[in-house]
């Protein structure tokens, strides 16, 4: 397995972390400006997912690129 798609792997778990931590009531979400604090933040989390997506995708492009001759 190469360094690349573990990398990848790893951004992807921590923006699935983070999108979930958006997505929970009732604690102080850190980097939400918009509306109360506290409440969850569906478009956040929603983008962190897709950043999560990304990074997959990212990964598997990278670890095809360092396997071919």
């Amino acid at each position: 397995m190469s360094r690349a798609y573990l990398i990848g792997g790893l951004v992807s778990l921590v923006c699935l972390a983070i999108g979930v931590y958006y997505l929970i009531p009732g604690i102080n979400h850190v980097l939400a400006f918009s509306g109360s604090a506290t409440d969850p933040h569906v478009k956040h989390a929603l983008a962190f997912f897709a950043l999560a997506v990304i990074a997959l995708v990212g990964a598997r492009f990278a670890a095809h690129a360092e396997s071919a001759p």
